[in-house]
């Protein structure tokens, strides 16, 4: 009897010691990947800057905003490298969020539509917004989670011909 409860007892912490370990492995937590279900919340928060009454001179430009994918926000910190006095740069000159110079909070509505679930870190939301005036518009956002975040990895609408990153690329070839 001696013999089997020492045994035991080994036993007992070396399964338990890899199990463990091999669980924090196996299940991620919620602070480094980013759920499906957060992927709404996301987009929505997108747009809250232009639901919120405030002052157009304290509203940081929708570029600043730290909600792009690396490869995106690197792209537009290279686009921002010929801004000037002289006059907005393509692309500079508008909301890019409402597509617009002008919009009313207190009207400004937001949807996200269905959507797939993420796969492999990327889902693509299509969102349906009104500026204020009545008019809706549909804004299509490509995510990538990135440490543990949802991020804009590009944009398609009516005002990003081709998608947002290939605007921006345009815009650096052929600045105004």
């Amino acid at each position: 009897m001696r013999m089997t409860a020492p045994l035991a007892v080994l036993l007992l912490a070396a399964c338990g010691s890899g199990d463990v370990a091999d669980d924090a492995k196996a299940q991620p937590t919620a602070a480094t990947v980013a759920t499906a279900e957060t992927v709404d919340g996301t987009v929505k928060a997108v747009f809250q800057p232009y639901q919120t009454p405030s002052d157009a001179d304290s509203v940081e430009a929708d570029w600043d905003r730290p909600i792009f994918s690396a490869s995106l926000r690197a792209l537009i910190e290279r686009w921002k490298q010929d801004f000037t006095d002289e006059g907005p740069l393509e692309l500079q000159d508008f909301g890019w969020f409402c597509e617009c110079q002008d919009w009313d909070a207190a009207k400004f509505t937001v949807e996200v539509l269905p959507h797939p679930t993420p796969k492999d870190g990327k889902v693509e939301v299509t969102a349906r917004f009104d500026p204020g005036w009545d008019e809706t518009r549909d804004m299509t956002f490509e995510l990538v989670d990135e440490g543990g975040k949802w991020l804009i990895d590009d944009i398609k609408s009516g005002s990003f011909e081709g998608g947002l990153r290939a605007s921006l690329d345009r815009s650096i070839a052929n600045p105004v």
